[in-house]
């Protein structure tokens, strides 16, 4: 502090809310808010600095006029143009001095008496086109103890100012005192009605009790006593000067500090939520793949009845040709014709009956495997489509709720849209269009483009395929060597018999190996579907882990500044 600190309770209570300054930021690191970051450091640095004044206004209002008035010495330039293009910060030194911080900042030290209990920041007008003032007099604001908006007198009416004020009021609650400068081009009743107006004006922004001043730095420089300055020295001496800053200064860090809190405390309160929304969406997807899965078992299931019971109804028909074609009448007919033409024969009777019934299997099967595979990604599609929406609308959700205080958790964004283009892709996955236009038995692997949606539909179809072809071909080929090498007369009945055991058993094994190598299929799909879902799951359990204690050391940081500002309050 520019002046020595004499006030001992100062000095107690100034080490304790650094210490809960240094906490804060601790905890803003952890959330990864470099803005907030940046305002604790300058609360902790400003803390030994002089009371802050902050004087903002339009263009041509007066500031800088006011400010050479309250301090009675030419410190800021006055022109006809605006003529403060930076921000100038001015402070007590023993002799006057003059630097340059940055390109948008300049430290001003000037021998006044006033400069030793208080600091002033002259900023560039609120509606300045100069670049980056703007921002540069809102970094300012957190930090300020006293706001002060000059306006001039004769049109107080100035909309950047009034946003600004917004600014103030609404985000860091900082108290102000507004000024209505060069008071003496003003008609009295003009005068009267302005400051009328200014203070409705500040009560709209739940400004309480606002306070208004009307003053001519003029008149001030010209030694008259209706300059209105003598009352803003008053209001200064009796809020800050003669060790009232003490305590002003620490509760204006404090106050400053609890916006901040609050802040945080929205943010963390809306990710907890949040947070919880991501949870039941997980057990939600979770929920739909299980139903989904379910789903699919029960129509693959159906499917496989379908085919077995195809499969029941043409063999059928051909026991009843086989037992026919091995009737005496039969057999004496096919014996008498081999001898004049082999083609007659029962060995190629038997290869036609094969071929036959190998014939019309694949041509009933191709068509329920084919009809059975649409339904089912029918059925996997539209899972998939419910589940890109669910995905589509935490996105949309994510953009309204979008928080700009607290980076905890930014990757989700990026997390979900990694989900959704994984989903997307096995939506929109070109082998499965394909797949759903065409016909899946005429469609070659090669031709899917690897496609786990467009496969399935090859291997629903190559799967029954191989399973009845291994199993009818072994059958009739064993029956064909039986029927060549025998005495049919002898041992027709066992023939028979062995045939339809076959046939029968068969039957059993393609049922059971078509059920399992479908069943297997389908796990993989389900399970390649529940991998694109993986990063969200991972991400959301993560944040769960970091949200908690989180939670609980923020719950500590509200409870020690409940018990340092109530201790100021009263004990100060």
């Amino acid at each position: 502090m520019q002046n020595q600190i004499v006030n001992p309770k100062f000095q107690e209570y100034r080490f304790k809310v650094d210490e809960f300054l240094k906490e804060l930021h601790h905890f803003t690191v952890k959330v990864e808010n470099e803005s907030f970051q940046k305002i604790i450091s300058d609360l902790r640095s400003n803390i030994n600095e002089p009371f802050l004044f902050v004087v903002v206004g339009e263009v041509k209002s007066g500031k800088s006029s006011f400010v050479n008035a309250l301090l009675k010495s030419n410190v800021c330039k006055v022109d006809a143009a605006p003529c403060t293009d930076t921000v100038q910060q001015i402070v007590y030194s023993d002799e006057p001095t003059e630097t340059m911080l940055n390109p948008y900042l300049k430290r001003i030290g000037e021998p006044a008496e006033i400069l030793k209990t208080i600091a002033i920041v002259d900023t560039p007008g609120t509606n300045t086109i100069v670049q980056h003032h703007q921002e540069i007099t809102e970094k300012f604001i957190p930090n300020s103890d006293l706001v002060m908006f000059v306006f001039p007198a004769k049109n107080p009416y100035t909309q950047s100012a009034w946003d600004l004020l917004d600014f103030v009021n609404e985000e860091w609650r900082k108290k102000v005192i507004f000024i209505l400068q060069q008071a003496d081009l003003a008609r009295p009743e003009e005068l009267k009605t302005n400051i009328e107006k200014v203070k409705e004006y500040a009560i709209q922004r739940k400004i309480e009790s606002p306070l208004v001043f009307a003053t001519s730095a003029i008149l001030e420089i010209n030694g008259n006593d209706g300059s209105g300055f003598n009352k803003i020295r008053q209001y200064i001496n009796e809020t800050v000067t003669g060790g009232k800053h003490y305590k002003l200064k620490l509760l204006s860090n404090l106050k400053t500090s609890e916006q901040i809190i609050g802040k945080i405390s929205e943010s963390l309160e809306n990710h907890k939520n949040q947070l919880a929304k991501d949870k039941a969406l997980v057990e939600k997807i979770k929920t739909r793949l299980s139903s989904g899965e379910q789903q699919s078992t029960y129509e693959i299931k159906s499917l496989v009845d379908r085919l077995v019971a195809n499969y029941d109804r043409i063999s059928g028909e051909v026991k009843e040709e086989f037992e026919e074609g091995l009737s005496v009448f039969s057999l004496f007919k096919r014996t008498f014709s081999s001898i004049f033409n082999k083609d007659k024969s029962m060995k190629a009777w038997i290869k036609d009956l094969q071929s036959r019934f190998e014939k019309r299997l694949q041509t009933s099967f191709e068509e329920i495997a084919n009809d059975g595979a649409k339904h089912f990604l029918g059925g996997i599609r539209h899972l998939l489509h419910d589940l890109l929406e669910d995905l589509n609308r935490v996105k949309d959700a994510q953009k309204e709720t979008e928080d700009i205080y607290v980076k905890i958790g930014e990757e989700r964004a990026n997390v979900i849209e990694d989900v959704r283009a994984k989903v997307s892709d096995l939506l929109s996955n070109e082998s499965f269009s394909k797949f759903m236009e065409s016909n899946p038995a005429s469609l070659a692997p090669t031709a899917l483009g690897g496609g786990i949606l467009g496969i399935l539909g090859i291997i629903i179809l190559t799967t029954t395929k191989i399973a009845f072809l291994d199993i009818t071909g072994g059958i009739l080929t064993g029956i064909g060597v039986i029927v060549a090498g025998s005495v049919l007369l002898f041992k027709k009945s066992k023939i028979v018999r062995q045939f339809k055991e076959g046939l029968n058993e068969g039957k059993v094994k393609f049922e059971t190996e078509l059920t399992e190598k479908l069943t297997s299929k389908l796990k993989l799909i389900y399970e390649d579907i529940d991998r694109s879902f993986l990063s969200f799951y991972e991400y959301t359990q993560k944040e769960e882990e970091k949200v908690e204690p989180l939670l609980l050391e923020f719950e500590e940081i509200k409870n020690k500044f409940q018990s340092l500002s109530g201790s100021i309050q009263t004990k100060f």
